[in-house]
């Protein structure tokens, strides 16, 4: 039987590009059987152009305006609510500038088969029981974008086993964004929903983490493509960032780092996390927006440190015992 697919796909204040989004998730080769399009309470019409282009009475697109602006990390979790709450056999995640090419989910979809079927090696069961798989990302001009984290666990023989699929377009990763990502309802009925409290920055990459940790593999499939039309598509970086509303924010970056190092890195990797952000602040003192920046810093640091144990309680709810 077909796969159901729901597309979670969370905006806000990009009335343009969601448009363009949406177009490209309904035009996919292999067809979604739902949008679930949560508007992060847009302050720039977004609603109208949607009631305008019809999409607001769509048969394949449940929209849901936020009273607040939840941040992705809330917009996401309220979409994957509304997606288990279906039973849909896959969540396929993805930002309001992502415009996955025509056959971008039928590859996914793909790479799942060639996966389930394969034999698996002695030793690394774990690699056929797939949690999620990520598309490969570009910028607007074909830039590396969203690049994920290889998987460097062990084969029986000591090696890295990250190339169990290559032959096939496959790389094992650990770690990914949600610009593109298709994740197994049954990782997300043993691992849980994404922790909305991260608001911003990090959500995504500590919730791939824990379905790979705590569920199954997860690959990035070359075949799957989709472009991000971020506005910059360099690496997010507080040294260069000039916007001094985003510069505010940027503590949700750090606070969040340090929280998901300390839960599946190690304390050692932490206090390495925060000599390396202490010497930004250096290098920030008499730049401009340098105090700011040193503040957001200082803030994400501290933050993370003190609400680590919230965090924790969290992830520990949500883990389901295997049965």
């Amino acid at each position: 039987m077909k796969n159901r697919v729901a597309a979670v796909v969370v905006t806000y204040n990009r009335k343009d590009l969601i448009l363009e989004c949406i177009e490209a998730v309904l035009e996919q080769s292999y067809s979604v059987a739902k949008i679930i399009l949560i508007d992060n309470c847009s302050t720039d019409g977004t609603e109208d152009v949607l009631r305008a282009k019809g999409y607001l009475e769509h048969p394949r697109i449940s929209y849901s305006r936020m009273d607040s602006n939840l941040g992705g990390a809330g917009g996401f979790y309220e979409g994957m609510v509304r997606a288990a709450q279906d039973q849909y056999d896959w969540i396929w995640m993805m930002d309001d500038d992502t415009i996955p090419v025509p056959n971008c989910l039928e590859e996914l979809i793909k790479a799942d088969e060639i996966v389930e079927s394969s034999t698996p090696v002695q030793g690394l069961e774990c690699a056929v029981r797939p949690s999620f798989f990520a598309s490969a990302v570009y910028g607007a001009d074909g830039e590396f974008m969203n690049l994920p984290v290889v998987n460097r666990r062990k084969a029986p023989n000591g090696y890295a086993y990250w190339y169990n699929f290559l032959d096939r377009g496959m790389i094992n990763i650990e770690m990914a964004t949600f610009v593109s990502v298709l994740i197994k309802r049954e990782a997300v009925e043993k691992c849980g929903l994404p922790y909305k409290d991260f608001f911003l920055w990090g959500d995504d990459s500590e919730y791939t983490t824990r379905l790979t940790k705590y569920y199954g593999d997860a690959y990035l499939v070359g075949k799957s493509v989709a472009v991000h039309k971020r506005a910059a598509a360099s690496p997010i970086a507080i040294k260069t960032e000039m916007n001094p509303r985003r510069i505010e924010m940027m503590y949700y970056k750090y606070r969040n780092a340090v929280i998901k190092h300390r839960h599946y890195a190690s304390g050692f990797y932490v206090l390495f996390y925060i000599l390396q952000s202490l010497l930004e602040c250096i290098q920030c003192i008499g730049k401009k927006f340098g105090l700011k920046k040193i503040k957001a810093i200082l803030k994400g640091d501290w933050q993370g440190i003190t609400q680590y144990r919230r965090f924790k309680r969290y992830i520990d709810g949500q883990l389901k015992k295997d049965s």
